[in-house]
């Protein structure tokens, strides 16, 4: 009885730690959209974390220059784990590194950020067949796959690649076994993040 008791007060705390992680992380945007960010400790955070880091949200997005997700969510040193790659798509190696924070139990939510005006979401709806090389190709495709081979308006295709990258990583066993929460979201060039349906 003991046990189970223990069990469901673990889950509470879990579910409470992640709401917590989301109410923070929207809070944030709500200054980052005001305007309201304010940096004034980052030496003190820079030797803070040198020796260890235990972030305990991973954000998925896009290398977009328009799409930062420490300014996004008004974070700093230490707060978030960023995997960053044109079009948020997962491949072996990103989705090694996520592995890696959910494995050294740092990461509580994970957070896959589609973008407004995603130029590589727009390439991959495009009718184009060849990006200049290799690379360009196979990221193309592979957020083709994303979509089903469809070829949707560019807010629900953005929307789309997002969810099938959530869909990815929920298909890790070392994600899928740590109860992690996956939360896909939409930036939007005025600032806003907000949740998108999975």
């Amino acid at each position: 009885m003991q046990r189970i008791v223990l069990a469901i007060a673990l889950s509470l705390f879990a579910v409470s730690t992640v709401a917590n992680d989301w109410d923070d992380l929207m809070r944030g945007n709500r200054r980052y959209v005001d305007g309201h960010l304010v940096y004034s400790h980052l030496a003190s955070q820079r030797r803070a974390n040198a020796g260890q880091q235990n972030p305990p949200v991973t954000v998925i997005s896009c290398a977009d220059s328009r799409v930062p997700p420490e300014l996004m969510f008004d974070q700093t040193v230490g707060d978030l784990f960023v995997v960053r790659v044109a079009g948020n798509v997962m491949d072996d190696f990103n989705l090694a590194s996520v592995e890696y924070a959910v494995a050294n139990k740092w990461t509580k939510m994970i957070v896959v950020v589609g973008h407004e005006s995603c130029g590589a979401v727009k390439e991959a709806v495009s009718s184009q067949t060849d990006f200049g090389s290799p690379a360009l190709n196979a990221l193309v495709k592979k957020i083709r796959e994303n979509l089903g081979g469809r070829k949707p308006p560019l807010r629900e295709a953005i929307d789309m690649n997002a969810r099938a990258t959530a869909a990815q990583l929920r298909e890790s066993k070392i994600i899928r076994d740590s109860n992690v929460e996956i939360v896909t979201t939409y930036y939007s060039f005025d600032g806003k993040v907000t949740k998108i349906g999975n």
